[in-house]
């Protein structure tokens, strides 16, 4: 999903001539029939004759520059290109992006709208064919859409011998944590947060689709998850992932296996990426035989990765013969240059905030403060309309910038 862009308004698409191939570059790129206006930009002189292109130097300017001669609001601007920091940049302004080719781990913190291999892919995105990450789609909607795509990156685990392993990762879409200024508004981020206490509906769905879809792909031995700690059992702390229903997968005769357990006690919170791979190292031992077996397993977030990855090394320590590895959401880093504006209530004016049906799983916005409206009175937003709107007032602004004169 576009977490900036709104889909039915797409009016610009900005090319990084710097890595794209010139089909990319003059492709008539449309939407419902109608051709969508295109602008190469370029920090290097070789672009600058190309037709409707832009030599720039920042990000900052460039948008201004693009957003005033164009006559378009940045919410139906997507940037286009191969390299990662070009669509960093545009995150920042709100600008929708894709990334054509394969995100590597190294930049998982600052994942686009959409990753491609092809102009073909990009034209389904355009035409809503494709509708987003798949955990993204189930904390919107509630329920399965077609057309879902994951997040796939390659890792390696260093096995005790010297030996390197290969993982495949998959996500479902992108996590904002509770110090990030988007997490106010974001749905995954917030059924993230209530699956830690209790059963989500929406997280069902994507790891029962996930499971299944690997499933029909791969003759899988094992589905498992990451653990409870010690101290978690002890205080009773709710066990997630054992509140799954996984209803699909359970039709086919599979279901989650405790296969690993937690020998001690761990906390991540806080600590650099050296100090999170030293803390968790021996933290699990493999419980049943899994020589030789396929074993998928689950969590929730993805941070820094030294939790997963070192379940994964003890999976293949133990003599797995293959680990794939399913994160509900990745926490990303990618902050805005622009300040956050939030929904306010009608009745009060305070801020709207996500809330939950508990019937339904659907999600909605409702005033923070609505026990003091008088009268039992009530003020919600549906969550669609509601993130349409946060995607208007949270635009780029374009300012005239006056200078100032001597005056002695």
């Amino acid at each position: 999903m576009w977490k900036w862009t709104r889909s039915d308004n797409i009016q610009l698409l900005i090319l990084d001539g710097d890595t794209l191939e010139e089909e990319f570059l003059t492709y008539p790129y449309s939407k419902d029939d109608k051709v969508i206006k295109t602008v190469v930009v370029t920090k290097s002189e070789k672009l600058t004759g190309h037709k409707n292109s832009i030599k720039f130097f920042d990000f900052y300017d460039l948008i201004h520059e693009i957003i005033e001669k164009e006559k378009c609001e940045s919410y139906s601007i997507i940037s286009i290109s191969k390299d990662i920091l070009f669509l960093k940049s545009m995150m920042e302004y709100h600008i929708g992006t894709i990334l054509v080719g394969t995100l590597i781990y190294d930049f998982l913190k600052n994942i686009p709208d959409y990753t491609v291999q092809n102009i073909n892919s990009i034209e389904k995105i355009l035409n809503l064919d494709t509708k987003g990450y798949g955990a993204e789609i189930f904390a919107t909607y509630s329920s399965s859409r077609k057309k879902m795509s994951l997040l796939h990156c390659n890792e390696f685990v260093m096995l005790d011998d010297g030996n390197e392993r290969n993982v495949d990762l998959y996500f479902g879409g992108r996590y904002y944590a509770n110090k990030h200024m988007y997490i106010l508004n974001d749905p995954l981020s917030h059924i993230v947060k209530q699956f830690k206490s209790g059963y989500v509906k929406a997280v069902d769905l994507f790891f029962d689709s996930v499971c299944c879809y690997i499933a029909r792909r791969e003759n899988i031995d094992y589905f498992t998850y990451i653990p409870l700690k010690p101290n978690d059992i002890k205080e009773g702390k709710f066990d997630r992932f054992n509140s799954l229903q996984l209803s699909k997968l359970k039709k086919n005769n599979m279901q989650l296996d405790s296969i690993l357990n937690c020998k001690e006690d761990f906390s991540q919170k806080g600590n650099d990426l050296y100090v999170r791979r030293e803390i968790v190292k021996g933290a699990f031992e493999v419980i049943k035989d899994v020589e030789n077996k396929t074993i998928v397993i689950i969590d929730d977030v993805f941070s820094s990765g030294s939790t997963i990855l070192e379940a994964v090394k003890t999976l293949y320590e133990a003599g797995a013969k293959k680990v794939i590895a399913v994160l509900l959401s990745v926490n990303q880093l990618t902050e805005s240059s622009i300040k956050y504006k939030n929904l306010k209530c009608n009745i009060c004016g305070s801020n709207m905030k996500l809330r939950m049906n508990k019937s339904s799983g659907q999600l909605f916005f409702g005033c923070e403060n609505y026990q003091e409206h008088e009268n039992g009175k009530s003020s919600t937003i549906d969550l669609l309309s509601g993130m349409d709107t946060l995607k208007e007032i949270n635009k780029l602004e374009v300012v005239d910038i006056v200078d100032l004169h001597d005056e002695f």
